[in-house]
């Protein structure tokens, strides 16, 4: 749900930049798939992917730092 209000955000300032003409997009480096008209389907999947790689990367490195006990380290390695 908050990535949802984060995505939402980020992408009505996109589409303001690039209204506005201070940001763009080179043809020559996206697919040419376009949302809303104006933004390119990677612009979308950057604001969805990253946001989900941070906290799954973060989840990681609390399971991995979190102490143990002896058979807790040999299950997580199954």
């Amino acid at each position: 749900m908050t990535d949802v209000a984060i995505l939402s955000i980020y992408l009505a300032w996109d589409l303001w930049a690039v209204a506005k003409g201070s940001w763009y997009f080179d043809p020559e480096q996206i697919m040419g798939f376009y949302i809303f008209g104006q933004l390119p389907i990677e612009e979308v999947l950057f604001f969805i992917i990253v946001p989900l790689m941070v906290v799954l990367t973060y989840l990681a490195l609390i399971k991995l730092s979190r102490p143990s006990s002896e058979d807790e380290k040999l299950n997580d390695l199954r």
